[in-house]
């Protein structure tokens, strides 16, 4: 059997990857707006056992329910118009917005301590962070598919049908990604198999 030219092979595998794009969810344009608020909790001491203590009491996992020494939360909203065709009714202007909050530890007193423990803190908080920036990719990636998936949905037979499958799409979306949200948490261990232990 004759090997096809490399050139009308690239051209054939780049038509079966446009086709194929057709039939997946348009997620890499849809462009959610993002906004990221940081906040702290206040921590002091002069040895690792001391930090580890004062995260163990001030951090968000003091609560009992949830584990770690930071927490990432965000919410997502999204919004579409609705508009009457023949026959129904379909949605258009699809647009979707993340609200993220990270809380993380803040050493105090950071002055105080030597500087082994200062390089150890530097490096737990920056490997910190790379762990909660996972949870706030959970929620851009939530609102991007919603965004794409309601833009995507056939019209209804009314506006109240259309709004209904509209948001009963983006509440099953937002309830994958949080659950990933929680797998995430269960699997690093907070981050600690990613290196955030200190």
């Amino acid at each position: 059997m004759k090997k096809a030219p490399e050139h009308i092979a690239a051209r054939v595998t780049l038509i079966i990857t446009a086709w194929l794009m057709c039939f997946l969810p348009n997620v890499a344009h849809a462009k959610p707006s993002i906004s990221i608020k940081h906040s702290v909790y206040s921590i002091s001491g002069r040895t690792s056992y001391d930090l580890r203590a004062q995260m163990n009491k001030a951090g968000p996992g003091a609560d009992g329910i949830t584990g770690g020494y930071a927490r990432t939360k965000w919410d997502v909203k999204w919004r579409y118009g609705l508009t009457q065709i023949s026959g129904g009714c379909r949605v258009n202007n699809v647009t979707t917005s993340v609200h993220v909050t990270y809380t993380m530890p803040h050493w105090k007193n950071s002055a105080d301590g030597s500087p082994d423990l200062r390089g150890k803190w530097e490096r737990f908080v920056k490997v910190l962070q790379i762990h909660e920036d996972g949870h706030k990719d959970h929620g851009v990636h939530a609102a991007q598919e919603i965004e794409a998936g309601i833009a995507q949905l056939q019209p209804s037979r009314s506006c109240n049908d259309m709004q209904r499958t509209a948001d009963a799409t983006a509440e099953s979306i937002l309830e994958k990604y949080r659950k990933k949200d929680l797998y995430y948490d269960i699997l690093t261990i907070h981050g600690a198999t990613q290196g955030a232990v200190f």
